[in-house]
């Protein structure tokens, strides 16, 4: 199921759109899970977090193209697909991430092909990013910028390339689970480090690309030189 957001001031488009959504689940066997909003304001207040945002562009107040530059500083992977009446705006999109560009009136046709694209860039962000639940909402956090997560008494604190570490509660276990596919290996029972941000391995120490040492319990030693010894041995 694709948890998906129509942004839409005019409540007939909005159908119309949810309409297109749901012959092409129909016809290819999933699932979108509509939430409208008939203004930009509404869906920057919503803390929810989605997998796929239709985005119309001329709406009062705040525009779609506004919307999106704010939607883009707290998620940067949620494919956004703009739905306008002026091909004029679709040079603009592309620089705030846009994947398609449909001029009105949407047919299923160009849906469609902007579904495809969507849903393939959704399956290669599958486990490289992570929600992060906060208290002003969800923030997505691509894992790029994940340098290693620690779990503190349910408390898990990620370390973040040039920011401050954002802690939220959580399951360091559970968060595990979710990026099964990532290049990510437990370092000892409480800490995960991202792989790509390893750049030594030194007797029961692993240190990380900010200058981090991070100890490497006894348990996990051969697990960590093993998966990571085959990860750069690949990735060169």
């Amino acid at each position: 199921m694709y948890r998906t957001l129509v942004v839409e001031d005019e409540a007939q488009e909005a159908r119309h759109l949810t309409d297109l959504l749901t012959r092409y689940g129909k016809q290819h066997g999933v699932e979108f899970k509509v939430t409208w909003h008939s203004s930009a304001m509404e869906m920057l207040s919503d803390k929810g977090h989605y997998d796929l945002c239709l985005l119309d562009i001329e709406m009062p107040g705040i525009n779609g193209m506004e919307a999106a530059g704010l939607l883009r500083t707290y998620d940067e992977t949620i494919p956004i697909i703009f739905v306008t009446n002026l091909a004029k705006y679709a040079v603009k999109g592309y620089e705030v991430g846009a994947l398609g560009f449909i001029v009105k009136p949407v047919s299923y046709g160009g849906l469609s092909l902007s579904l495809d694209r969507a849903l393939r860039a959704i399956g290669a962000n599958a486990g490289r990013s992570v929600a992060v639940p906060t208290e002003d909402g969800v923030r997505v956090v691509p894992l790029r910028s994940i340098i290693y997560v620690e779990v503190t008494k349910h408390r898990l604190t990620y370390h973040i390339e040039n920011e401050e570490p954002l802690e939220a509660r959580g399951s360091l276990v559970q968060l595990e689970e979710e990026l099964a596919e990532a290049p990510v290996v437990r370092v000892s029972k409480s800490c995960l480090a991202n792989m790509d941000k390893i750049s030594l391995v030194r007797n029961a120490e692993v240190q990380m690309t900010n200058g981090d040492l991070l100890r490497i319990s006894r348990t996990h030693k051969k697990e960590v030189v093993d998966k990571v010894t085959d990860y750069l041995g690949g990735r060169r």
